[in-house]
């Protein structure tokens, strides 16, 4: 009688535990997974690399799908599958962290026209320019110029002077529960000639679901043509991004990204490495660090691994995001390893990874 008694209460505090869960938006999923998407979505925005990590919510959802269970915005595990990449955000201030890093990168094209804006380019004389459009299978992913991968579209982007994305006075993208309104405007300014170009970005009133992202983001993409090194650099000034609860908080990144890549007779890189170094940070005003991704250790793509390795092939990412600290090691170098290893709050573990 005791034990059934017992097993009773058991099933009464597990209700209660799910439905104190549920009203407060808590995860659905794991927490490991939950942790599994901060590393993976730190590991993409600090590579500029498109890759899933498995035990992440995305390696059994392609990025057309929602996320059962775990849209909506905001609280706690309330992930954003982000459009045309393989981003999962489990909250909010994650998300507006990622669209303001993203913001001007080709990826960020991506992830704004599938999220409703309208993306114009302009040439030197006012007409409108036309980019392929960019899918989530394709490169180049996360940087403006592609410092010689892709000189196709580097030669194309070199004759759009500005371009802006506009969400107006907003516009909502809902799939299944996933739920994110953006509004007012991103502008891109471009100039310079082949041997150094400069981007200048601004958000202009620029929110995601509420939260506003201020500051100006400058690239600069330099090109020595005896050594065929290309080098961008990017910084942002006067960076604030400011809570719906009208915490404000101070955004500063910096990024070096080194180019040595070779072409084919076709104009198709064959050979070569891209190696990115940098860090983010995200702080309150009391200077407790909110969000912070460095790269410890840089990070380097190997262009001649092709479809062979889809994620950078060594390199380590430490971050932070408010309680939790995630780290990756990307590996020794090599095209044929699938595997990286995580750090989860110290808890290490091997994961593989694909696209």
């Amino acid at each position: 009688m005791k034990k059934q008694k017992f097993k009773s209460m058991l099933v009464a505090a597990s209700m209660i535990t799910l439905i104190w869960a549920c009203s407060s938006n808590e995860l659905t999923v794991s927490s490991d997974s939950n942790l599994t998407d901060l590393a993976q979505a730190s590991g993409q925005l600090a590579s500029g690399s498109s890759f899933t990590i498995s035990g992440s919510s995305s390696s059994t959802l392609s990025s057309s799908s929602s996320i059962s269970g775990r849209g909506g915005k905001g609280g706690p595990g309330r992930g954003h599958l982000l459009d045309g990449t393989n981003f999962i955000t489990k909250d909010d201030t994650l998300l507006a962290i990622i669209d303001a890093e993203s913001a001007g990168d080709f990826r960020g094209f991506r992830m704004h026209g599938g999220g409703g804006a309208t993306i114009t380019h302009y040439n030197s004389n006012g007409d409108v320019v036309s980019l392929p459009e960019l899918s989530s299978t394709s490169k180049p992913e996360g940087c403006s110029f592609s410092g010689g991968q892709f000189p196709q579209m580097d030669a194309l982007l070199a004759t759009i002077v500005k371009t802006v994305v506009d969400f107006g006075t907003g516009v909502t993208n809902k799939k299944g529960d996933n739920t994110i309104t953006r509004s007012g405007s991103i502008t891109i300014i471009r100039s310079g000639d082949s041997s150094l170009r400069t981007e200048t970005i601004t958000f202009n009133n620029y929110k995601v679901n509420g939260i506003l992202i201020e500051g100006t983001k400058t690239k600069t993409h330099s090109y020595n043509s005896s050594t065929g090194v290309r080098i961008s650099n990017s910084s942002v000034s006067n960076g604030k991004i400011t809570l719906t609860d009208g915490t404000v908080t101070t955004w500063v990144s910096t990024k070096k990204r080194t180019s040595t890549v070779t072409l084919d007779s076709n104009n198709k890189p064959v050979s070569g490495t891209i190696v990115t170094e940098g860090n983010t940070s995200v702080t309150l005003a009391s200077g407790t660090v909110l969000f912070s991704n460095t790269i410890t250790k840089p990070i380097t793509d190997d262009i001649s691994c092709g479809r062979e390795r889809h994620s950078p092939v060594s390199g380590t990412v430490s971050t932070i995001y408010k309680t939790d600290t995630v780290i990756i090691d990307f590996g020794d170098g090599s095209c044929t390893n699938k595997t990286i290893t995580v750090s989860i709050n110290g808890v290490v573990t091997t994961k593989t990874v694909g696209r």
